[in-house]
């Protein structure tokens, strides 16, 4: 995932056939827009329940706010090129990366200062904890790869090659990391007690697979993609399940397991809802939210939704067609949506 700038073109067709049912029906309701200002570049957003904080990538900083109120508690600094970020429940730390850097830096949770950094992949991006390895694992897009850190010594394990370049992550906790990889539409899977890869699955129809969530009681994996569909996949065969329709611009996949529903943040305006009403039976709404908010986090306690956005000035149509439209914001707007459930 890199940095807010470039998405998709939209679909018209889709858009009209997404949205319109969705304005009556949409069980989420727009409840707080919070003011982040600073850097006009921000990425992934993180929910720690243990902790009710939300963690921004927000240009060179992470923003650390109040799960409740979405009040600014501190920052994550010195990292420039920030992307992902990742908490390890059982120390706390907070583990947030720098892609101009290639580290990742483990911050305290009470001072947020950083207390190690471990040399990782080029350009570092997304990252995931998993629970069956006690790692963190960081993608890296140039890199073609995956670092795995030890949360106990918080040293990297040699990287893994993944022959293309990886996108998001999700795992299962129980031995499994599954890793969108972008340019070759494929999604690979990784064991995480020895850290090789044991599978590599293609993700047609999808093309440019971004966002990826798990549900780990159904074995389902959830790829959102740049072409306009979200894939459903089984998690332990690789057989795709279902494809479904999303907004333009996806960058972002969550998974609500309580409510068992699916998010896809879209730039186009757009969040899609993914309702499970059995494991091979799913049903997809749309609703608005504010163009380019395509990242997003959700807690999973309240199912509250997490989006970020900036006030749009200008959009620049795509150079070809089919191609990539460009967005300019107003300086200083960068904001944080908050989306909760219609009781």
């Amino acid at each position: 995932m890199k940095f807010f700038g470039l998405f998709g073109a939209f679909s018209l067709a889709l858009l009209a056939l997404n949205t319109l049912p969705a304005q009556a029906q949409s069980p989420y309701k727009l409840t707080k827009t919070i003011a982040l200002g600073g850097a006009m570049k921000w990425d992934y957003l993180h929910f720690d329940p243990a902790t009710d904080r939300l963690y921004v990538s927000h240009g060179n900083v992470v923003d650390v706010l109040n799960g409740k109120t979405g009040v600014k508690i501190s920052e994550l600094r010195g990292l420039p090129g920030s992307h992902g970020i990742a908490v390890d429940p059982i120390s706390g730390l907070i583990y947030a990366d720098s892609a101009k850097n290639s580290q990742a830096v483990a911050f305290d949770p009470k001072s947020f200062k950083p207390v190690a950094t471990t040399p990782v992949v080029q350009d570092a991006d997304g990252m995931v904890y998993d629970a069956a390895s006690k790692q963190i694992f960081v993608a890296g897009g140039d890199g073609n790869a995956v670092t795995p850190i030890s949360t106990i010594t918080k040293k990297a394990a040699a990287d893994i090659a993944l022959g293309g370049s990886p996108e998001f992550l999700a795992v299962d906790d129980a031995g499994s990391l599954y890793v969108n990889i972008n340019d070759k539409n494929e999604i690979v899977r990784i064991d995480t007690k020895t850290n090789t890869v044991t599978a590599r699955w293609p993700v047609a129809p999808c093309k440019s697979p971004t966002g990826l969530a798990i549900d780990t009681i159904t074995r389902r994996l959830f790829s959102s993609c740049h072409s306009g569909v979200m894939v459903v996949m089984n998690a332990d065969t690789g057989k795709i399940i279902s494809s479904l329709p999303i907004g333009q611009g996806t960058d972002a996949a969550a998974f609500d397991p309580s409510k068992k529903r699916v998010f896809s943040s879209n730039a186009d305006g757009t969040l899609n809802i993914i309702s499970e009403a059995s494991p091979t039976s799913f049903t997809d709404i749309s609703m608005p939210t504010e163009k380019a908010a395509r990242t997003l986090a959700v807690n999973p306690a309240s199912g509250r939704i997490f989006l970020v956005t900036a006030n749009v000035t200008s959009t620049t149509p795509p150079a070809t067609p089919g191609g990539r439209i460009h967005y300019e914001f107003a300086p200083g707007s960068v904001k944080l949506l908050i989306f909760d459930p219609i009781k």
